[in-house]
């Protein structure tokens, strides 16, 4: 006997998602809100904050803007009570925030920035999975999404820091799916390639000390922004960036029922990067 569908997954359900003022984590955001979901948006950039949520409004999708820090946890944990105080704990988490800024070789590195380095990009993940972990636990459900990187699977010149702290993501996701597990709450990563956000396209926002960086240990002398992103693209396999777009379908397909067996996996979206 046939039977009603059941509702679409996503339809009421809340969700957070960090880094969530521009590229990635603001493509994955609106992804949601159009599914369905109550949205939590997290970003230091209050301002593109409330942009991107007027603009959902406007569409009719709940989207609530929450300043937060990644690097700090009181910050994130204000963030998750506001979040929870509006339309409860977050079952859906999507943690998209990071930064690789100023990554260079590693005889060119400071203490200081490579202790940057890893605290947004790992122990940010850190502090995320820490703050939503025990409401998930006694909720009995949910499910994480980290961003990786390609670099956290194949390791990259002038990157050692984000490569360090890229592959420490793929073991907090593992070891995290095991322990979450058994109470129902699944843990996966996603690993972008060179993807057309400003974090990748904006020489200025990437940081010109990974080119001099670059220029100075690999060369040549001339070595330029555009030609090195030209080079990158073509030596993947399907000769292209990848687009925000795809990058959240495959967020929404990691949340959602259909990978519904599916934890500790690092799954790759990166245009085929050899």
């Amino acid at each position: 006997m046939l039977t009603s569908p059941e509702p679409p997954f996503f339809r009421g359900r809340t969700a957070l998602v960090t880094g969530a003022s521009s590229g990635i984590g603001a493509t994955i955001s609106r992804h949601l809100a159009a599914a369905g979901c109550r949205v939590g948006i997290l970003a230091r950039r209050e301002d593109k904050l409330i942009d991107l949520a007027s603009s959902a409004e406007q569409q009719g999708w709940e989207v609530l803007p929450i300043a937060g820090d990644v690097t700090s946890m009181a910050s994130l944990e204000q963030a998750h009570s506001t979040l929870c105080a509006r339309w409860g704990p977050p079952e859906l988490v999507v943690h998209a925030a990071g930064s690789g800024r100023d990554q260079v070789f590693l005889c060119d590195q400071t203490e200081e920035s490579w202790t940057a380095s890893i605290d947004i990009n790992l122990n940010g993940a850190f502090r995320v999975c820490r703050t939503v972990l025990p409401a998930l636990l006694d909720l009995g459900r949910g499910s994480i999404v980290l961003m990786s990187s390609v670099a956290g699977r194949r390791a990259l010149p002038a990157n050692t820091a984000y490569c360090a702290a890229r592959f420490g993501l793929r073991g907090l996701t593992e070891a995290l799916a095991l322990e979450a597990g058994p109470a129902g709450v699944r843990v996966n990563a996603l690993a972008p390639g060179l993807t057309r956000a400003p974090s990748v396209t904006d020489e200025s926002l990437y940081g010109g000390q990974f080119m001099a960086s670059l220029r100075k240990h690999h060369g040549p002398e001339s070595l330029t922004w555009e030609r090195y992103l030209r080079s990158a693209v073509a030596s993947t396999a399907l000769r292209k960036m990848v687009e925000p777009d795809e990058v959240a379908q495959a967020a929404l397909f990691l949340l959602g029922p259909a990978s519904s067996a599916m934890t500790g996996h690092v799954l790759d979206v990166d245009a085929g990067s050899l």
